[in-house]
């Protein structure tokens, strides 16, 4: 990170700057912010996967050679990588490259002709990335019926009754909320009771302070409905700080955790994950003859990229084609 100081000299013609040490520390707090901390773990994840494989080659991590990173990518796609580890790859080595003021080698045509490569001889190989499934309106009302039935762990313990219906009041919570306001995991996770505004209507609004798609922090008043705000109410601690956590303290990998195994005991198949409500909501919207614009401003895409991804058999359903046999 000290290199980003002798970057910043650089960049405004000044010579390398003499910098206090209170300095430093307030530029390093400063700059970190630029990435939300999901995004620092996985480059930190990725870095390392680098920085490992350049010492097995017996060559310096940065700055890079375009030909290296394109032997790596390359070498990782045949052990089975994923795409999107192989983008988190790239970009990871990216930005170390530009935070230490080196020439990034991911920009050079040749690594991403190979990166381009390796997506579309998956993509022939039929081993496209596989979206989570949609938890739709109906997978939601299967389980609300089963979220307060006792469940028995892999150790043959079955929950009391009491347990039972705390835990189910929490997971019905968090994917009637999640699925009304589009919320990320992280999202989810980050929400406090002070974000919450119940309304003498019964709906409520849910404020976001930031998101992966909002990196400046502008934030976010997003609607809930009925269903919702019962649901909140029901887990409402008596007079909750406004500062705790709605969601009981639950990380993000934990609230993707209870969405997968709500699912799972309600009989639903499919890989439910923490997209699954953003998902779930974006296809409703869809089949209800919401457009593409309408889905990105709903979720906060910044483009109608992902929206139309998700939705596609709903669009498709009122397309063109469809209204010409009168379906749509």
């Amino acid at each position: 990170m000290r290199a980003l100081v002798r970057t910043i000299g650089t960049d405004i013609g000044a010579a390398a700057p003499t910098v206090r040490p209170e300095h430093w520390e307030r530029i390093e707090a400063a700059a970190a912010e630029v990435l939300s901390v999901n995004t620092r773990r996985a480059y930190a994840t990725a870095w390392r996967a680098w920085s490992a494989w350049c010492g097995k080659e017996g060559v310096e991590p940065l700055p890079a050679e375009p030909v290296l990173v394109a032997a790596h990518l390359a070498e990782r796609a045949e052990a089975g990588a994923g795409i999107s580890t192989l983008r988190a790859a790239v970009a990871a080595i990216a930005y170390e490259h530009g935070s230490r003021g080196a020439p990034s080698p991911a920009v050079h045509p040749g690594v991403r002709r190979v990166l381009r490569g390796i997506a579309r001889k998956r993509a022939s190989e039929g081993r496209t990335p596989q979206q989570a499934a949609a938890l739709t309106a109906e997978a939601l009302a299967a389980i609300r019926e089963t979220a307060h039935r006792p469940r028995t762990s892999p150790g043959g313990r079955t929950e009391s009754a009491e347990r039972a219906r705390r835990r189910g009041d929490m997971d019905v919570a968090i994917v009637t909320v999640m699925r009304d306001a589009m919320l990320g995991r992280s999202e989810a996770a980050a929400l406090t009771w002070a974000d919450v505004e119940l309304l003498a209507d019964g709906t409520g609004r849910i404020t976001v302070r930031r998101s992966k798609a909002d990196q400046a922090g502008e934030g976010a008043e997003l609607f809930i409905g009925q269903d919702a705000t019962t649901a909140l109410e029901r887990i409402c601690p008596e007079s909750p700080a406004p500062e705790s956590p709605v969601f009981g303290g639950l990380g993000d990998r934990a609230i993707a955790d209870r969405i997968r195994k709500a699912a799972r005991a309600a009989g639903l198949e499919g890989d439910f994950s923490g997209h699954s409500p953003r998902i779930g909501m974006a296809r409703d919207l869809a089949a209800s003859g919401a457009s593409t614009t309408a889905l990105m401003l709903a979720g906060r895409w910044r483009s109608e990229r992902m929206p139309a991804l998700y939705a596609r058999g709903e669009i498709a359903g009122r397309g063109p084609v469809a209204r010409y046999y009168g379906v749509a």
